[in-house]
């Protein structure tokens, strides 16, 4: 009876020390801060005020899959992206990549990669190139902090004569549907979402002026966050372009290049990945193995951003 008494008090005085040494992400982690802006069809509020769209379920699955929960705030661009520089425990998306931001944010995506190109009212617009766009009366339209600003200012436009920048991406759809502006910037995942738009406003379809640049958009994480947390965020991404879960969520709304070009990637990185640790592997004790993946993941991850960023500057050279 004393040997029991003994064994139950034992396992009551062990039971809170596991739990200690075991604790669950939620625990281990301060809770993320999830910020988006409007953006059809990935992001936007629905008929009863919710933060939905095809993005915000993607993100969804990874916080269930992750256990790490959260809501999503839908805010403006320029203060949801000053929000992510300034404070801790964020998350933003879907947030363009580049070489200015890249020192500013943790990346983990790419959620998309699209082609942005400038487009125009197809009844407005002739073959033409964009010399002949920035002597021409035209007024565009973009929000701010906008990584496209510098390209509207380099053929001519100012936001003291003709450039309008909003504090909304979605304002600058609403402006060009009513005919307010001439030229707006879209990437190919949304150029169909307002051509559908125009026309079941009666009016007429979209015009590509000019195509800029592949974006890489990502879920930007504040640079407090762990790395060990990013590479968690980042293998649970990948395993969803892997498993069908993305071509799920974006057929119904996304172009067939936008979710071909996300399995791509997918599958570009994995045999990399592998490789890695095939190399690394041998002489490693187990206990160890964890971590050896999580720098191996992160090495490969590297050297294919760098991959995708030297693409399109090698495209430009040609």
């Amino acid at each position: 009876m004393a040997s029991t008494r003994l064994l139950v008090l034992a396992l009551a005085m062990t039971t809170p020390l596991v739990a200690a040494t075991e604790p669950s992400r939620q625990e281990q982690f301060a809770p993320l801060r999830f910020l988006t802006e409007h953006s059809p069809p990935g992001m936007y509020l629905d008929q009863e005020g919710k933060v939905t769209g095809v993005t915000v379920q993607l993100i969804r699955i990874l916080q269930q899959r992750l256990n790490e929960f959260g809501d999503v705030e839908l805010l403006p661009w320029a203060r949801a992206y000053e929000i992510a520089r300034s404070q801790s425990n964020i998350a933003l998306f879907e947030t363009a990549r580049s070489n200015e931001r890249e020192n500013l944010f943790k990346w983990v995506g790419p959620l998309k990669l699209v082609q942005t190109s400038l487009y125009g009212h197809s009844s407005r617009f002739a073959p033409t190139n964009t010399t002949a766009i920035s002597k021409s009366k035209l007024i565009a339209c973009d929000y701010v902090n906008s990584q496209n600003i510098s390209f509207l200012q380099n053929i001519g436009f100012d936001d003291k004569r003709n450039l309008i920048l909003t504090s909304k991406h979605g304002e600058c759809f609403d402006l060009f549907t009513a005919g307010k502006v001439d030229l707006i910037i879209l990437n190919d995942a949304a150029a169909a979402q307002v051509e559908a738009a125009l026309q079941a406003a009666g009016s007429d379809g979209l015009f590509r002026v000019n195509t800029l640049q592949e974006t890489k958009l990502y879920l930007a994480f504040s640079r407090d966050v762990s790395d060990d947390r990013i590479t968690a965020w980042q293998q649970a991404l990948e395993h969803i372009y892997r498993d069908g879960t993305m071509r799920q969520l974006y057929q119904s709304v996304y172009p067939e290049a936008v979710i071909n070009r996300l399995e791509a990637t997918a599958a570009a990185i994995q045999p990399a990945l592998q490789s890695l640790i095939n190399q690394s592997q041998p002489q490693q004790q187990h206990a160890d193995t964890d971590q050896m993946i999580k720098d191996v993941f992160a090495d490969v991850m590297l050297q294919y951003h760098a991959k995708l960023n030297a693409e399109p500057q090698q495209r430009q050279a040609q």
